[in-house]
């Protein structure tokens, strides 16, 4: 169901609570388009990502301020469950009607997640029809989280002083963030593969068009990267994470092979990997320790590399042998552009560094708390929030609830 964000001067409030920091994201209609309203971010100390209750109790006063502070406008936000909370599962079922099938999910989902699935919140999505031993099936996408979960999360916001009027999953905003790519005749037949490497996984997203046709969580983000260097200095993985921002600053990135280009009209919104910005006042990391970094991130890095593989291998199965036709990076971790080059290389796919706040008009001269003139990744799922979540209606799934939030 659409939530008609636009019937309203200004949006709700996106509010990204991720695993490394939060995010606040408004935006307003202007001239057919919208506008940057305002925008926050917080970090989220590293002693409290293992803690929920300080952690949760650091969220809501960190939004309280937020919204005190950065200009936003009402208290009405719209906000993703945290991908930690969230179970994914790719389930194949026989074919029956939308009432049968938000039915039988509780059904087909028990013993499949981390908790009791009778007292989970379901969505599922329809990717789409396949058969299986010459017999047509149904291959859903099921997203659950605990009820305990979504309370604690809810409570939170509340606790912020704010009226939650949505709440999503992130596969939608991320699909609504990018939605401009597939208004062209056709583009419901290319397929791209969204890798959103954040602080504490990694979400893949495939899709035809709008329409979501794979999903999945992969335990692997920033935060092992940063223990794994650490280890490998012989430093706290917060120092780590500086060590890592620093080389990422002062490499020089070569272009990606022949074949390897941006995916945005005329460059709109995205930047061809291999264009990263050389900082001349960058901190500059010696090379032992650059080596030591480099040699201590093979191992996960190939890992995560090989799981999606896996992924491409598993959708290139359901569809037929269907390639992946491009591949967007996104999420905080993307910024170091070595990373998504040694990925797009070894998936062999044209890619591309995903900037979701480039298309957002500004004010000249609009005070902001982030970085305008740099791509900035790590904000797909806020925007995709900030402009209205209706990929429900717009991909023409068919999208259930079995309980409500």
């Amino acid at each position: 169901m659409a939530l008609g964000w636009f019937n309203t001067k200004v949006n709700p409030i996106a509010v990204d609570v991720g695993t490394s920091c939060i995010k606040m994201l408004q935006v307003e209609p202007r001239d057919g388009g919208l506008k940057l309203l305002a925008a926050a971010c917080t970090d989220i100390p590293h002693d409290l990502r293992g803690k929920p209750r300080e952690r949760d109790e650091f969220a809501a006063d960190a939004i309280k301020k937020m919204l005190g502070e950065a200009g936003f406008k009402g208290r009405q936000v719209a906000t993703c469950l945290p991908a930690a909370h969230v179970a994914m599962q790719h389930l194949r079922v026989a074919r029956m009607s939308d009432e049968e099938l938000a039915k039988a999910l509780p059904f087909e989902a028990a013993g499949k997640l981390p908790f009791d699935s009778s007292r989970a919140v379901i969505r599922h999505l329809v990717a789409g029809e396949v058969y299986h031993d010459q017999e047509a099936k149904m291959e859903v996408i099921l997203m659950a989280a605990s009820r305990e979960s979504v309370e604690r999360h809810l409570a939170m916001l509340s606790r912020a002083k704010t009226e939650v009027v949505g709440i999503h999953v992130e596969p939608n905003a991320l699909i609504e963030c990018f939605s401009h790519l597939f208004r062209r005749k056709g583009d419901e037949n290319l397929s791209t593969m969204f890798i959103d490497i954040g602080a504490g996984s990694t979400h893949v997203v495939i899709s035809h068009g709008k329409q979501i046709v794979f999903a999945k969580h992969l335990a692997f983000g920033g935060d092992l990267f940063n223990r794994k260097a650490g280890e490998a200095l012989k430093i706290a993985p917060g120092k780590a994470s500086e060590t890592r921002v620093a080389m990422m600053r002062q490499a020089t990135t070569d272009l990606l092979p022949a074949g390897v280009v941006s995916i945005g009209a005329n460059g709109v919104n995205a930047h061809p990997l291999g264009a990263a910005n050389n900082r001349s006042d960058a901190l500059l990391v010696a090379p032992e320790a650059v080596k030591k970094v480099s040699d201590a991130l093979e191992e996960p890095v190939g890992t995560l590399i090989s799981e999606l593989e896996l992924c491409v291998r598993y959708y290139e199965s359901v569809f037929g042998g269907k390639p992946v036709d491009r591949t967007l990076f996104l999420g905080g971790e993307a910024r170091h552009v070595t990373l998504c080059q040694k990925i797009a290389q070894r998936l062999a796919l044209p890619a591309t560094l995903g900037d979701p706040l480039a298309r957002l008009a500004k004010d000249n001269g609009q005070k902001c708390g982030v970085d305008l003139k740099s791509p900035q990744p790590g904000w797909a799922i806020a925007v995709g929030l900030a402009q209205g979540i209706r990929a429900e209606a717009e991909q023409k799934t068919k999208v259930g609830e079995v309980a409500a939030v």
